[in-house]
């Protein structure tokens, strides 16, 4: 099992911190790859399948807001965890610390970790 990133949190400096409400639909990196889990805070899973590029434009996106092609806006979100598996850690580094490098974000956490394995009753690290 590959360590796991588990996220690099980026927070978007903003005076109205916690008072925007949940994206409805937010899904600029694709509806499997993203979740608003509370309001202004979003999960974005990345994996080693899509170009970087891709990532980061969408971390950027989050942080900037867009309207879509349907001429629905989509707010900027306060908080957003960036998470990646195995190959996918170094997108998910990457795409954080572009959000952080143009200022749009400040990243206040990365984290590995190795999930527990349970082999004939006894559990232990990978």
């Amino acid at each position: 099992q590959a360590p796991q990133l588990d996220p690099p949190a980026v927070e978007r400096p903003s005076p109205h911190r916690g008072l925007r409400g949940p994206l409805p639909g937010a899904s600029m990196a694709g509806d499997d790859d993203t979740k608003v889990t509370t309001p202004g805070v979003v999960d974005m899973k990345v994996t080693a399948k899509k170009p970087l590029g891709f990532y980061v434009r969408s971390a950027k996106s989050f942080f900037t807001g867009l309207e879509t092609e349907g001429g629905e806006k989509k707010e900027p979100v306060d908080v957003l965890n960036i998470s990646g598996l195995g190959e996918a850690i170094n997108v998910a580094v990457a795409a954080a610390t572009a959000v952080d490098t143009e200022g749009l974000g400040k990243i206040t956490k990365v984290e590995t970790s190795y999930p527990e394995m349970t082999t004939n009753g006894s559990q232990r690290g990978c």
